[in-house]
């Protein structure tokens, strides 16, 4: 066996047997695009790299890749694990390698090139034996060309091997990986259970589609769920998918993916910032984009508290079309260095594989507020945390646009809110009296009253100084004291609840003029 590593053919595409004719494979005569991961593996192996680390919970997946390499590298591929050992790749494994450190011996005794594969490996390197071996191996392997690759859900080595291991990155699968193993459950439902195929070429590529942003054996385990649940496969399939990628991705903690169930229908006023929205959908189309629109980045919602920023936020994603997702900057936070940072690229990179896709960040001030500060407060955590957002706001690839909210703007670094980090800043002011008008009648509309029956002016002169928030609550409040009165709802209710509640802008009258100041020559108004 030849010591040089064979360089990987250019244009080289995987093939795979023929799938079953029993339903859709593609969507036209053109394979997709391969994607890029085994290219990367495959160069860290090539480039000498004696240790490679993947952190991953996929070790499947990352086998799949090394035996494909390997494969066209025609080098020999061997993996070990705590309880078998080390073994050729669907070999028998060798005698008395399970220990780490027999194992280290054995690999050592192994003449010419091969990849080894050593899963939980990190966790034994913290021996002084174990590390020191590992070092020396490292060592020979950087002029023999051979790689050792170490995975783990979790993998830190020690100080004196971080020098030798070149980090690879698996990440999400996406749809072109997901679909073979999505056309292979549908295959086995529709000729082992008898469950009739209901979706076309495109139908079975959107269900990938819909299944992206959970690993592969879960987004398996989810469509198999999803089907012995429904017993069809069909249409209801697609949003039955996505369903279950949305209760998933609650359980991580991280992001969680939001119904579309509101839209600016359920929004009164916020004319300009609508405007702005409508202008920009132009730039999602192909015209647009041959025209040379850039997509949109970005906006920062701002304003007094109950005046409707999360609620434009999630109808911004209903008016493009596109997924919404929630990003929980609360439970970034984790007690161990390092891993808060983790959580928010993990975070990030998730909703990359979602696009296209708007990614709700609410109360952006409450993740990031002590970045502005020298650190002390937090050991300097939330500087780290803003550098990771602001790095993935400068380079991240279209089809994540993000939406945050503030209630406190002020409490925000100021490297967040330079120009174009986003793409406009928006204030929401207290509803003007035409507005509040317009709020009356959708919330008397919204539970089943004519609006015509009530004095809408009156109530909106009434109600000045009221936040869209604190409008919808008096209405509510008013619907109990009818209730209880056994009476129908009317204006003078609706009034005696208004002219005994005291609204934000009367209890917070300073704060509210603060933000307002602040908003003048720094902000655009959304109404």
């Amino acid at each position: 066996m030849s010591n040089d590593l064979k360089d990987a053919p250019p244009g080289r595409t995987l093939t795979s047997a023929p799938p079953s004719n029993r339903f859709p494979v593609s969507v036209g005569t053109h394979s997709a695009p391969r994607p890029d991961k085994r290219d990367q593996l495959l160069l860290l192996v090539n480039s000498r790299n004696p240790i490679i680390t993947a952190e991953t919970q996929e070790e499947e997946r990352v086998e799949q890749l090394l035996m494909e390499i390997a494969t066209e590298l025609d080098v020999p591929l061997y993996t070990w694990s705590v309880t078998i050992g080390l073994a050729r790749m669907k070999g028998a494994p060798i005698y008395n390698t399970e220990t780490p450190e027999q194992a280290l011996l054995n690999i050592d005794l192994i003449h010419g090139d091969a990849i080894f594969v050593l899963k939980d490996f990190a966790r034994y390197c913290e021996n002084d034996k174990v590390c020191r071996r590992l070092r020396e191996l490292a060592e020979k392997f950087g002029s023999e060309r051979r790689s050792i690759v170490i995975t783990g859900t979790a993998v830190d080595l020690p100080a004196d091997l971080r020098g030798e291991a070149a980090p690879f990155h698996l990440g999400l699968p996406g749809a072109e990986e997901l679909l073979p193993g999505i056309q292979s459950v549908l295959a086995e439902a529709n000729g082992g259970q008898k469950i009739a195929m209901g979706l076309d070429a495109a139908g079975v590529t959107q269900l990938a589609r819909n299944l992206v942003g959970l690993p592969q054996d879960e987004a398996i385990r989810a469509l198999r769920k999803c089907i012995l649940a429904g017993r069809r496969i069909d249409a209801s399939l697609l949003e039955a998918a996505l369903d279950a990628k949305r209760e998933a991705l609650r359980g991580e903690g991280l992001l969680e993916t939001i119904c579309r169930d509101t839209s600016f229908s359920d929004v009164a006023g916020l004319k300009r910032m609508r405007e702005w929205i409508v202008k920009r959908k132009s730039a999602l189309t192909p015209e647009g984009q041959r025209f040379g629109l850039e997509p949109p980045k970005g906006i920062l919602i701002t304003g007094v508290q109950g005046c409707g920023k999360s609620l434009a936020a999630k109808s911004l994603a209903a008016e493009w079309g596109y997924e919404l997702a929630r990003l929980d900057a609360g439970a970034l936070y984790d007690k161990f260095v390092g891993e808060s940072e983790k959580k928010l690229r993990k975070a990030l990179e998730l909703a990359q594989k979602l696009a296209p896709m708007v990614l709700w960040i609410d109360e952006i001030e409450k993740a990031f507020a002590s970045a502005g500060t020298s650190g002390d407060a937090d050991a300097g955590l939330s500087q780290r945390l803003l550098a990771t957002l602001l790095t993935w706001m400068q380079d991240r690839e279209s089809g994540v646009f993000l939406a945050a909210t503030s209630n406190n703007i002020s409490a925000l670094p100021p490297e967040m809110l330079r120009k174009g980090r986003f793409d406009e800043i928006f204030f929401v002011d207290l509803p003007s009296g035409e507005v509040r008008v317009a709020l009356f009648m959708l919330h008397l509309k919204k539970r089943g009253w004519d609006a015509a029956a009530f004095n809408l002016a009156g109530l909106a002169t009434a109600a000045e100084g009221f936040s869209g928030a604190e409008i919808e609550q008096s209405i509510k409040s008013a619907l109990y004291s009818a209730f209880a009165q056994k009476q129908q709802l009317t204006t003078e209710i609706l009034l005696g609840e208004i002219r005994g509640t005291q609204p934000l802008s009367v209890t917070r009258a300073e704060d509210v003029q603060a933000i307002r100041e602040w908003a003048k020559a720094r902000a655009v108004p959304a109404d």
